[in-house]
């Protein structure tokens, strides 16, 4: 636990070759400590329930505009003995593809922050450090409000079961992440949006055409932990 009762990171059983590489090359380099560690890479280290080969990461701000491109650079020869590498630029997201038989098969993206709760965790086995927890949960919430895909829907669920968070932290962590970056604090609207996304996912895959039975158990497992004890929570 760290001194706010939150969990400390672990090492994930199950890194992909092309993450360990690229870390590997960036603390070489003597750059990993200009990236933190956050996404579902990051929340893998305190909840090792489902795989992901891609890495999510964010820009320190101690980062400068020629480290930034070294990283990238250090990032794309890393990759290159695998492969073809593709270098994406969107907004102020900068993407490290590699790529297979034209398509992508892992990315390292790295995105400016908009808001930080607390500061990011050092660990033994990178010199990158990795996002705190309350952070994670705050930017998946940021992903359940703003985007409601299925998976952010899972992983909060899945967080949230698992003994790491509750739905009032949840609301509350959303709620700090958005104060600190500036934007809309609104529960009301944004407990809307989730719900609005809920019935999208319900609509695109209604439970009777999920043919497998366990999914479909977990499935209405789900949406009704979300509807009975997620969606409305009520903050001081």
């Amino acid at each position: 636990m760290t001194e706010s009762g939150w969990q400390q990171p672990k090492k994930p059983t199950n890194i992909s070759v092309y993450a360990d590489v690229c870390l590997q090359a960036l603390s070489q380099a003597g750059l990993g400590h200009l990236l933190s560690l956050g996404g579902a890479f990051g929340l893998l280290h305190y909840w090792d329930y489902r795989s992901t080969h891609d890495v999510d990461a964010w820009w320190r701000p101690e980062s400068g505009s020629d480290e930034r491109r070294q990283v990238v650079d250090v990032l794309e020869s890393a990759l290159a003995g695998y492969g073809e590498v593709r270098i994406r630029r969107w907004g102020q997201v900068v993407s490290v593809e590699l790529r297979e038989a034209n398509r992508t098969i892992f990315s390292f993206q790295i995105a400016e922050r908009s808001a930080l709760l607390e500061e990011p965790i050092a660990v033994d086995w990178t010199s990158t450090p990795i996002d705190s927890l309350p952070d994670l949960i705050a930017s998946k919430m940021n992903a359940l409000v703003e985007r409601g895909a299925p998976r952010d829907f899972r992983d909060i669920h899945a967080i949230c079961q698992a003994g790491l968070t509750t739905p009032i932290q949840c609301w509350d962590l959303w709620r700090q992440r958005q104060l600190r970056a500036g934007s809309d604090t609104g529960l009301e609207r944004a407990q809307l949006a989730v719900e609005t996304h809920l019935e999208r996912i319900e609509q695109s895959r209604p439970l009777e055409k999920i043919a497998d039975g366990g999914q479909r158990v977990v499935a209405q497992q789900v949406r009704e932990w979300y509807r009975k004890e997620f969606a409305h929570v009520q903050l001081d």
